[in-house]
């Protein structure tokens, strides 16, 4: 079963990553396998774990809440086409590429719980560099950084 996030803008735009642990830590912390940069975000905030074929999502005790589908939730069941949001940004979960169409900007605000979009982690996302892996002791394959940089790649100087 491949599990993996889908990071759905306001502004249309989707990135993806694929799940490849049995457990993932979501989170600002440099030793989370997905690393988000944002202010809303809690150090350790949420994990997503795979086993036996089914997916659950467990709130770390985050200050600012876990939610799928717009239910703030401790531990829960997930399924194909749930979005997850957390500190302002949402996330489509994919399971086996399903589902393979959607609509980025329709489920960020059907993923936002009610009164998030006046928040500014909903709209303004700090810049950061393009994804790649995280350092530190962990496994370096399953770490990534989402790309909250919101320039286009053809406005960026060579390096």
């Amino acid at each position: 079963m491949e599990v993996a996030l889908v990071r759905v803008t306001q502004d249309g735009r989707s990135q993806r990553v694929v799940l490849s642990k049995q457990q993932t830590v979501l989170g600002r912390q440099e030793s989370c396998q997905i690393r988000i940069p944002t202010a809303g975000i809690s150090r350790r905030h949420c994990e997503i774990v795979i086993e036996d074929g089914s997916i659950t999502v467990n709130d770390l005790g985050s200050s600012n809440g876990t939610f799928l589908n717009q239910e703030k939730v401790t531990t829960h069941p997930a399924a194909a086409g749930d979005l997850l949001s957390i500190g302002g940004q949402v996330f489509l979960i994919q399971v086996n590429g399903d589902p393979e169409e959607f609509e980025p900007e329709f489920l960020f605000e059907d993923g936002l719980p009610e009164g998030a979009m006046n928040t500014p982690s909903a709209t303004d996302a700090p810049r950061t560099p393009a994804p790649k892996p995280a350092g530190g002791i962990m496994d370096e394959s399953s770490m990534m950084d989402f790309d909250f940089d919101d320039a286009d790649d053809d406005e960026q100087p060579p390096l």
